[in-house]
């Protein structure tokens, strides 16, 4: 098992923002160790995988809709297979139904540049100023996996999922000295290769790191959860450090602020709009969606 994923690329400090400083100290924090996930103080006793995951999924089904605010950094390729790197920094609100509507978006002087969602019959990505088309497609569809973000991997990553392992599916439970990893695999072809990886803080039986993986058994998502603070008697997760490793490697870091577990999103935040002279490229038919272009 790889317990070391490589360094998030990240630009020169000069001119941070305060959640890049703030995304930078967290890691530090973490230490050096094989994770790279925060330290924590000395586990609790021993539990076994019935135990984790109950305590788990009652936890994670508390949390049936999220109303937040958000800041977003963005670090994209300037150009479809380019070294060079582009950062959006920018503020909006993260809003989450569960079990399939997910929207995040992001605006910077009061001018929308970001927007990515889902409900259960479509999803839609939206940049700005670099490009004005909207990648979108059906939900389930051929196309979903190759946007360089899909909204579901996006959900995932915030660890808030009840979690059954399916009857067919190959699951093996690691007890570390301080993490408990749930390695699940699936039959692909007549092999079995990892499908996700989930690594829960003994301590607070949070999760702490999660990894997607294709069906050829690559990893396609790398995901911290960073901070936990509390919003009544709920635990949520407020920093979230995510990579995806699809067509080009895309990295966001998301701060939440503001978060109410009681006010339930509007429906219509979930319908999807095309933008004022933007143009549509139907992912289930097009190529893989390039990155935003270099100035």
């Amino acid at each position: 098992m790889q317990s070391n994923p490589s360094t998030l690329r990240r630009p020169a400090a000069a001119g941070r923002s305060p959640l890049a400083l703030l995304a930078l100290s967290l890691v530090a924090l973490a230490g050096c160790g094989p994770l790279r996930t925060p330290a924590a103080p000395e586990a609790g006793a021993l539990l076994g995988p019935g135990d984790v995951l109950r305590l788990h999924n009652e936890w994670a089904d508390s949390i049936q809709h999220v109303w937040s605010r958000a800041e977003l950094l963005l670090n994209f390729p300037r150009g479809q297979g380019s070294e060079n790197r582009k950062q959006f920094d920018i503020e909006g609100h993260l809003f989450l139904v569960k079990p399939d509507k997910l929207f995040l978006h992001g605006e910077v002087l009061g001018q929308e540049m970001f927007k990515l969602g889902m409900n259960p019959e479509q999803y839609w990505l939206w940049i700005r100023p670099d490009v004005n088309t909207v990648w979108l497609g059906r939900r389930g569809g051929t196309g979903e996996q190759r946007l360089v973000m899909p909204p579901e991997a996006l959900m995932t990553a915030l660890g808030v999922f009840h979690i059954e392992p399916a009857p067919e599916a190959s699951a093996v439970f690691i007890a570390l000295e301080r993490y408990y990893i749930l390695c699940e695999s699936r039959g692909v072809g007549g092999t079995q290769v990892p499908f996700r990886r989930v690594w829960f803080d003994r301590r607070t039986l949070r999760p702490a790191r999660i990894d997607l993986f294709d069906d050829t058994g690559r990893r396609v998502l790398f995901a911290e959860l960073l901070r936990y603070e509390r919003f009544g008697e709920t635990d949520v997760c407020t920093v979230y450090r995510a990579r995806n490793y699809r067509d080009e490697e895309v990295d966001v870091v998301i701060q939440l602020s503001g978060v109410s577990l009681e006010k339930k999103p509007s429906p219509k935040v979930f319908e999807y709009h095309l933008p004022a002279g933007a143009t549509e490229r139907d992912m289930d038919d097009a190529e893989p969606p390039p990155a935003p272009a270099k100035p």
